[in-house]
C-alpha cells in the first residue's frame, strides 16, 4: 500500500486550482483505491464545520470521489485543522472516516510515523492557542451543530480569508523563523515519544529536516501549503519522498 499525506490546501471551490487538483488526485487514486491510504492533516478546506448540507452540496463531486475511494478499499484518516473542525458528524458518521483532533502514531512500512496538524508548533502564538482552545469548548460545538450550515459557511469563509492572508504574509516574511520552530518542536516531541518521522502542516512553510538523538536519526517534514506549492508526502515500501501533485497529475 502507498501512503499519501497532504495538508493546508484551503479549498474554497472545486473549480479553483487546489480544489480541482484534489479532485483529480482522487480520480487518480480511484483507478486502484485499495492500493492507497490518505492522511488529511487539516485545513483541507478553507472552512468546514459540522455536517451541514451546505458544505456537502458545495463539494459534492469531491465527496462522491472520496466515498468511491472508501468503498473501493482505500483508507482515509482526517486530522482536524483550525479551518475544519467538529467535522466527525459527517466524515465519520456518513463516510466512516476517522477524525482525529490531536496527534496520532502509525506504523507504516516499518516506520513509526507521528501525524498532526501542527497547532502547537508555535508556542508564542498565544492568540491562536487561545482560539484553538475556545473552539473546542462544548458550547461552541453545540452551536456548530445547531446553526445552519449556510450561516457558518458565510461567516467562516470570511474569517478564514482574513486568517489565511495574515498567515501567508507572516510565512513569506519569516520562513527561517518558522522553520526553526518546526524543527525545535519535532525534537521536543521526539523526547516525549520517539518516532522515525513526524509529518505536520499549519505553518505554511515547507521544511524537511533530519536530526539525531542518542545516535538515532529522525526526520521532520512540514508540508507547507498548496497555496504556495501543491506538495504531498508519499511513503512507498519504506521510502519517503515529497511529490508535487500537479506534476504527478499532469503526467497521468
Amino acid at each position: 500500500m502507498k501512503h499519501w499525506f497532504i495538508s493546508d490546501l484551503h479549498i474554497t471551490d472545486i473549480n479553483e486550482r487546489n480544489g480541482n487538483l484534489l479532485l483529480r488526485f482522487f480520480f487518480f487514486l480511484n483507478q486502484n483505491p485499495s492500493e492507497y491510504s490518505v492522511y488529511f492533516l487539516g485545513d483541507i478546506f478553507d472552512f468546514w464545520l459540522s455536517d451541514g448540507a451546505t458544505f456537502q452540496n458545495h463539494y459534492k463531486q469531491l465527496i462522491d470521489e472520496i466515498r468511491k475511494f472508501k468503498s473501493g478499499g482505500g483508507k482515509l484518516v482526517y486530522f482536524e485543522g483550525n479551518h475544519d473542525f467538529h467535522i466527525d458528524r459527517f466524515w465519520t458518521k456518513h463516510l466512516d472516516i476517522p477524525v482525529i483532533e490531536n496527534e496520532a502514531f502509525f506504523k507504516i512500512d516499518g516506520l513509526k510515523v507521528r501525524c498532526e496538524h501542527g497547532d502547537y508548533i508555535n508556542p508564542d502564538d498565544k492568540a491562536y492557542l487561545a482560539y484553538r482552545e475556545s473552539i473546542r469548548q462544548p458550547w461552541v460545538e453545540w452551536f456548530a451543530h445547531n446553526l445552519p450550515g449556510s450561516f457558518w459557511k458565510r461567516v467562516g469563509e470570511s474569517l478564514s480569508k482574513k486568517s489565511r492572508k495574515k498567515t501567508g504574509h507572516y510565512a513569506s516574511q519569516n520562513p527561517d523563523k518558522l522553520k526553526a520552530m518546526i524543527q525545535a518542536y519535532a525534537m521536543k516531541v521526539y523526547n516525549v515519544e520517539p518516532f522515525d518521522l513526524i509529518v505536520t502542516g499549519h505553518m505554511h512553510v515547507f521544511d524537511d529536516y533530519t536530526f539525531t538523538v542518542g545516535g538515532k536519526s529522525a526526520r521532520s517534514i512540514n508540508l507547507g501549503t498548496w497555496l504556495v506549492e501543491p506538495l504531498a508526502l508519499l511513503i512507498d515500501q519504506g521510502q519517503v519522498q515529497v511529490v508535487n501533485i500537479q506534476v504527478l497529475i499532469n503526467k497521468k
